[in-house]
Order: C-alpha cells, then sequence, then structure tokens
C-alpha cells in the first residue's frame, strides 16, 4: 500500500476514535482543575462530542468499556460499576406507637447517638448506602457480595469523577440529602477524595479557596463534617473510609491530608467513625504495594493503575470496614460474610 494511503488510513483511524471516545474525555475534561488546558480540552471535545452523541456512537463506545468491566469515564480501566437508583424505603410502622418508652423504645430515654445500629430481620433489612466517587462505585459493588443480602439492603450511590471539590460538577450534599429521605440508610458508607486534588468551586462555579493556600484546608473541612452532618442527620451511621495510599508519589502528600481532615471531622461528629485505609493496605517498609497479606496468603487487591482495588480487594475492604462498623456502632456480625 502506499505511504499516502497508509497516512490516510491511519489519519480517519484517529479522527473515528476520536469522535468515538469524546464524550469520555469531555467528562474527564469537565472534571480537571480549572485553568487554560481544561479550558482548551472542552473547547475542542465539546463540539466533537455533541456530534458523537448525536450520531449515537458514544453510547456504543461506553457499551463496550462497560462489557469488558471498565470505566468508560477512568484512565487505567479500573472496574467501575455505574450507581444505582436511588432507592424509596416504604415507611414503617412506629414501634413506639404505644407511648411507652424513650425515642428509642427502651425506656430510658435515650437518643439515637447513644444507641448502637439496629438488629436487622428478613422482613426489616438493613439499609447500608455506599456513596462517593469511583472508589466507592466498586466497593458498593463487591460489598452486596460481602453484606448478606438476606438482612442487608446495599444501595450503590458511587459516581465517577466526583467529590467534595468541584459543587460545580456534582453537588454532594444535595445528592446526600435525597439519599438521606428516599433510601433512610442505617449505615453511610463514604469513600471519595481522588478528584479533589483542585480549587474548592461553589455550585456556581466560583473559586472559593485556591489548592496549596491555607483557605483550601478549612474549606474543604467544612464540607468534610457538612457531609457527616446530612448523612447522620436521621439517625444513621457514617464510617468515612480515607484515600488508600496510590502509586503515585505526586498524590500522597495531599491526600494524607485530606485524610486526616477525614479522620478529624470523624472525631468530632456524632455517629461518625474514621477507616483507616492508608494504613490497612500500606506496606510497613515499602511504602505502596498492590498486594495484601491474608494469613499465609499473599493476594493481589490492586488495578493497574495504582489507585483502585480489584474484585478481591474491594471484597477486603468491605470486610474491614463492616468490622470496624462491628466495633464502633455494634452492627450485627450476622450481617456480612468474613470469607473471601
Amino acid at each position: 500500500m502506499p505511504a499516502g494511503r497508509v497516512l490516510v488510513v491511519i489519519l480517519v483511524t484517529l479522527l473515528v476514535w476520536t469522535v468515538l471516545y469524546a464524550p469520555t474525555m469531555k467528562r474527564a475534561a469537565e472534571a480537571s482543575p480549572l485553568g487554560v488546558r481544561r479550558t482548551v480540552s472542552l473547547a475542542v471535545l465539546a463540539p466533537l462530542a455533541a456530534v458523537s452523541d448525536w450520531i449515537g456512537i458514544s453510547e456504543l463506545a461506553n457499551t463496550i468499556e462497560r462489557a469488558v468491566g471498565r470505566d468508560p469515564g477512568k484512565p487505567g480501566g479500573a472496574f467501575v460499576p455505574p450507581p444505582e437508583d436511588i432507592p424509596v424505603t416504604p415507611e414503617e410502622p412506629d414501634e413506639d406507637a404505644n407511648g411507652e418508652g424513650g425515642p428509642n423504645g427502651d425506656g430510658d430515654g435515650s437518643t439515637a447517638e447513644e444507641d448502637p445500629i439496629r438488629a436487622p430481620s428478613p422482613s426489616r433489612k438493613l439499609r447500608v448506602a455506599i456513596v462517593g466517587d469511583s472508589l466507592a462505585a466498586g466497593l458498593g459493588y463487591f460489598a452486596e457480595r460481602v453484606f448478606r443480602p438476606r438482612l442487608v439492603k446495599v444501595s450503590r450511590q458511587g459516581r465517577i469523577s466526583t467529590g467534595l471539590a468541584r459543587y460545580d460538577y456534582f453537588n454532594w450534599p444535595f445528592t446526600m440529602r435525597r439519599i438521606v429521605s428516599s433510601f433512610d440508610p442505617d449505615l453511610v458508607i463514604v469513600m471519595l477524595g481522588e478528584n479533589d486534588h483542585q480549587s474548592l468551586q461553589s455550585v456556581r462555579g466560583e473559586r472559593v479557596a485556591q489548592i496549596g493556600t491555607p483557605q483550601w484546608p478549612a474549606g474543604y473541612r467544612g464540607r468534610v463534617l457538612k457531609m457527616m452532618e446530612i448523612a447522620t442527620s436521621d439517625g444513621a451511621k457514617v464510617v468515612w473510609a480515607g484515600l488508600p495510599i496510590s502509586a503515585d508519589l505526586g498524590l500522597r502528600e495531599h491526600s494524607r491530608r485530606q485524610n486526616d481532615i477525614y479522620e478529624f471531622a470523624a472525631s468530632i461528629t456524632d455517629n461518625a467513625a474514621y477507616f483507616d485505609s492508608w494504613e490497612r493496605f500500606r506496606e510497613p517498609r515499602a511504602g505502596y504495594t498492590a498486594y495484601f497479606r491474608e494469613g499465609r496468603q499473599v493476594i493481589l487487591i490492586r488495578e493497574g493503575d495504582g489507585l483502585h482495588f480489584n474484585a478481591i480487594g474491594y471484597t477486603i475492604l468491605a470486610r474491614e470496614i463492616a468490622k470496624l462498623a462491628v466495633e464502633e456502632f455494634g452492627l450485627s456480625p450476622r450481617t456480612f460474610d468474613v470469607a473471601l
């Protein structure tokens, strides 16, 4: 084949690929930090994404990615299932309708803050909401296999490329209120932050705090506390899972600062506990490791992107979080499986 025709074939192939995946690249650009690079990327990708959506081939690309268990919006092919619709929990009869006992029917006037998480039954399952970014999406999918469906209803609310920094991109406080009012969870597991290494933006897109300034930690801490406040507003318990150690050295320092904020916020919030993913999955001497020691076994638990977990990793993570909920909130051990 003449060199000219080869070049034409290559260019046409690149153009088709770009149009095919333009919506995915546009979503990634929208969630990226504000700046010239983001502006230029959106200027180029927006019309291509519109063409892709109009033709209908963008959904084909997303379908192919999901069919092989990949997240269309993430590089590295991390497994990220889509969130489910927020379930609506029907109102349950008031067990204290006879007027006896305190708010929880125990006769001593104790409040929900002092009580352990309720014991579930097949007719009144425990409701567990798992919220956050793509880490939470993977966690939620495998938590459905760790928690026993006979006793627990898991609602998967992980949304890719989201976080607390960019309210203009995704408003988590608003969504958390919807989850609380519709699903009425007993336990909320939060895992997010990988997309928050950027300046804080308001819902209107106004910059609230520039990353790297003294205002950023205080502003971010306020958003974490607000998220915990909403999640626990109707009596739910919260386990906030910190960011795991990453293979990317450039992300580690900021992730550790975020984890410090999560841990502090949980320490001053009633009904909240912090799960230290960093220390649980860190190799004491080497730092980052893609493996986990389970008894005598050494198991691969991380994806190739150096951040997300694989199927076994998410299963272990869900189990460890459930164990913490047993210690902190009296979660019944019969609600989840310990074995892998």
